[in-house]
């Protein structure tokens, strides 16, 4: 009795010449990829991901919606690095490719498109270039992450103080209380480490702690600015707490055996 392996095998060699047709009729709408190797990278691909011949089905309506994930796929590499740079620096307005604002804000775009196995550029119909369906969905999270960007800093100073003033270094160490400790040696330690372990935490995460303890706000407040639940909010706060905890503790623990202070 044959595998799903073997039968895999089997069915792409009796279909070969079916796919190559159906990549060469494709192979336009996909810039820059190129048809000469791509059925061979096609198999390997196929292999790669494990994918087994249909059980039952249109065979040929099964195998153009493989090589169609192939190709988004492919051509999406082929244009994530130097294409899509491009896009950003254009819509961002900036020439550096080491600015701020373009290395996070590329860093939210990637995310999003390779979330779930490119699930949403597999969403692609092919009734246009793949290029073109590429660039619509990159502004489009562009405007999503300002639009998320513009609405929490709307909520900080509608439901808190002015934005600007969030990261204030205080005139006291509000942060003190972070510091669940009655043994002052290690508050004094691990006070010295907090500003470096502040600065490892994603941006809501600071943003959440600085309401808290710099400006005092209530987790109802929080909970508004953050647009969640209060109950969620409480959450991620403690979930936060714990973060840090566990980072001072490790960076205050005494040297082991062979460790160096």
């Amino acid at each position: 009795m044959s595998t799903g392996k073997e039968q895999r095998e089997t069915l792409f060699d009796q279909r070969r010449k079916y796919i190559e047709r159906s990549i060469k009729r494709k192979i336009a709408l996909y810039e820059p990829l190129e048809f000469k190797p791509l059925y061979e990278r096609f198999r390997e691909w196929v292999r790669e991901n494990d994918v087994n011949a249909p059980a039952n089905g249109d065979v040929e309506t099964y195998l153009d919606g493989l090589i169609k994930d192939f190709l988004v796929e492919s051509a999406y590499y082929a244009l994530e690095g130097h294409y899509l740079q491009r896009i950003l620096m254009n819509k961002t307005g900036t020439s550096d490719p080491n600015d701020i604002r373009l290395l996070e804000t590329g860093d939210y775009v990637r995310e999003r498109l390779e979330k779930d196995g490119l699930k949403r550029l597999k969403g692609f119909k092919e009734k246009s270039k793949f290029k073109t369906f590429l660039t619509t969905a990159v502004i489009r999270l562009l405007y999503d992450a300002w639009r998320q960007k513009r609405s929490i800093e709307e909520n900080v100073t509608k439901y808190g103080p002015d934005f600007d003033a969030v990261f204030d270094p205080p005139v006291e160490d509000p942060f003190s209380l972070l510091l669940k400790s009655e043994d002052d040696h290690f508050k004094n330690k691990a006070a010295a480490f907090l500003p470096k372990v502040l600065d490892t935490l994603d941006y809501k995460e600071r943003l959440a702690i600085r309401l808290k303890y710099e400006e005092n706000m209530k987790i109802s407040a929080i909970a508004r600015t953050l647009k969640r639940t209060r109950f969620k909010t409480e959450q991620f706060i403690d979930r936060t707490e714990r973060k840090i905890s566990m980072e001072l503790l490790k960076r205050t623990a005494p040297p082991g055996p062979g460790r160096q202070t």
